[in-house]
């Protein structure tokens, strides 16, 4: 799989590289980690918000929802939006809106996505949460007896109830039980990591997760495949725990020094040279290995958590790991005849369409008698176009997620996702392994773009 550029990137002036573990450099198998989520934060809604025992019939379905959706808390309703914040897609918890229903609400079908009313669902677990809220939403709507709250607080709760199950251990003690289940081993992305070793590359590990929980993950997939070091703490020289990201990256939060055999914590004031730590904060390390930040290069997969805070504040290179990227760019390569089918068909559309702009002209402006048959017989040409284009869509968007569609697009414009990625990310790919045709001194760049004027 290819690593894709939006900015220049010199490996050769990388000094250090830096990395998440949880979907980062730990892989999960999403799908069933998602519907543990699902499940686990159900139970957190009957048990703590007190939710009707109805919510236990709810089904997972891991196609219902992509990442990067927007939630309308007020309304209900579920949003698929462009990077010019225009509603593309809405769904009314599982139920599609045509889009009348959607100008109805939103007016200009665009959003404000600075307004509270809007929440970006873009973590880790963006999937269970988008799922659950949708479920909640038609429940509410088809059981009024039940006196579920309004919208905004389902969406609150659930966004409760998904945080919760992480930070108190219920996802990760689950996890932890069944490894195999959850958990994707990779020889690869340890050949890779120790390539960059040889390379002199310092790597570093900046996880949210506990050292308890880090060392089990990291001694399973990262051990058994190593050939030039012994474990995992030999080839990471600097791995901070519970780091409380984005919150690293911005505030300045106190070093605790771990013990890695006793997982005791003690305090720590002194300049950071390797090991292993709780908390912490970003500067700090850039002071004390005397580093600028753009010798860093750190990859992520939360967009808002591990990339846009980081490089707002400390202006460290970034890379973006996107587990959907693989599927969406074998769909891309299997739609390519389609697409070349539909944008013949637009240059069809728009020939007939200068036709009848030109009859217009001809009995507006200049004031000759046009036939009025030849006219309509114009617009029907045109309504044939769209309706093999219609069928031609349709046939491409089945290639991608059945009810959402492309990962990375709006309709014809990039989602507001996929704008994020282009402007905050130097690089982005599907997963660490990725970089194992690349040279550790690899000189990344970005191909050139057109603008609108220079097609």
């Amino acid at each position: 799989m290819s690593i894709f550029v939006n900015r220049v990137l010199n490996m050769k002036h990388i000094k250090v590289i830096g990395f998440d573990m949880d979907h980062t450099l730990v892989e999960y198998h999403t799908e069933q980690f998602e519907e543990l989520t699902f499940h686990t934060s159900v139970k957190k809604l009957i048990e703590d918000k007190e939710y009707p025992n109805e919510i236990k019939k709810f089904n997972f379905d891991f196609n219902r929802a992509i990442r990067g959706l927007i939630v309308d808390k007020v309304n209900g309703n579920i949003l698929k939006v462009s990077l010019y914040n225009k509603i593309k897609h809405t769904y009314h918890g599982t139920k599609e809106l045509n889009h009348k229903q959607q100008l109805r609400i939103y007016k200009g079908s665009t959003v404000d996505l600075s307004d509270p009313q809007y929440t970006s669902i873009d973590t880790a677990f963006s999937i269970a949460h988008t799922i659950l809220f949708a479920q909640l939403v038609d429940l509410k709507d088809k059981r009024p007896d039940l006196e579920l709250p309004e919208y905004a607080t389902l969406a609150d709760d659930v966004t409760y109830a998904v945080d919760i199950a992480h930070r108190d251990g219920s996802l990760k003690s689950a996890v932890a039980e069944d490894l195999e289940r959850f958990v994707i081993k990779s020889s690869k992305t340890v050949e890779v990591l120790e390539r960059f070793k040889k390379y002199e590359k310092r790597l570093w590990i900046i996880t949210n997760s506990d050292y308890k929980y880090t060392k089990l993950l990291l001694d399973y997939t990262i051990n058994p495949y190593l050939k030039e070091h012994k474990r995992w703490e030999d080839l990471f020289e600097l791995t901070i725990t519970l780091s409380a990201k984005p919150r690293f990256f911005t505030d300045k939060m106190p070093y605790l020094r771990v013990d890695p055999n006793t997982a005791m914590m003690e305090n720590f004031d002194a300049k950071v040279e390797g090991g292993i730590f709780q908390g912490g904060y970003a500067t700090k390390l850039q002071t004390d290995y005397n580093l600028n930040g753009d010798e860093i290069l750190y990859l992520g997969d939360h967009i808002y958590g591990d990339i846009v805070k980081l490089k707002k504040s400390c202006g460290w290179r970034t890379a973006l790991i996107i587990e959907e990227l693989n599927t969406e760019v074998l769909a891309y390569k299997g739609t390519k005849d389609i697409s070349v089918e539909i944008d013949t068909l637009m240059e069809q559309k728009l020939t007939i369409e200068k036709q009848i702009d030109h009859l217009y002209a001809k009995e507006h402006e200049f004031g000759e008698d046009v036939n009025k048959k030849e006219v309509f017989a114009k617009f029907d040409e045109v309504e044939v176009i769209d309706k093999k284009i219609a069928k031609l869509i349709k046939s491409y968007e089945s290639n991608f997620n059945p009810y959402w569609g492309e990962v990375m697009r709006a309709g014809v414009e990039p989602s507001v996702y996929a704008s994020q990625i282009e402007r905050y990310a130097c690089i982005y790919m599907s997963k660490i392994s990725d970089f194992e045709d690349y040279s550790p001194r690899t000189y990344y760049r970005p191909n050139r773009r057109k603008i609108a004027h220079e097609h």
